[in-house]
Parts: structure tokens; sequence; C-alpha cells
């Protein structure tokens, strides 16, 4: 689908959305975008600010503005792909 490699990252990642703050879990990252774990439903084409703290002493944090554009339910979790639009400082 992308020629992008996928690394697992399965860390607590912050979305904050407007003025709520939502505690998720990023399963993968690529270059381009994300695939995040929420608590709670979030809707196509909501931005928000993504931040994973350092994982790998070889990886800064993430601090980047994503875009939420696909869904997938499993069971009781909601999980989302997402685009990262800009990375913020």
């Amino acid at each position: 689908e992308t020629d992008f490699i996928r690394m697992r990252v399965e860390s607590d990642l912050t979305l904050t959305l407007g003025d709520k703050t939502i505690k998720c879990v990023c399963i993968d990252l690529s270059g381009i975008g994300m695939c995040l774990e929420s608590p709670q439903p979030l809707s196509i084409g909501d931005e928000a600010v993504a931040y994973l703290p350092s994982y790998q002493d070889k990886f800064s944090a993430l601090n980047a503005c994503i875009r939420i554009n696909r869904e997938m339910k499993d069971g009781d979790s909601y999980y989302y792909g997402a685009e990262i639009i800009e990375l913020l400082g």
C-alpha cells in the first residue's frame, strides 16, 4: 500500500483535540503517518496534535499535527489511521 516502512511502536501517545486531551496508544509509525488506538471515538477529518515521548534512545520525541483518515473498529477499541500533516518543534 505504501512504500514507507512501518515500525511497531506500541507506546503511549497523547492526542490534543481542541480543548480535550486523550491518552492513546501509537500502534505503529511510518514516515507519513501512524496507526493509533483511542479509548474514545474520533471523527474522520479530525485534526489533532499527537505527542509521542521518546521511546528509544535513537528516536527523539515526536510532536506532530495529524489528520484522522481511516477508522478500524475492533471490539471495544477504536483504531485510526492518521496522516502526519506537519512536524512541530
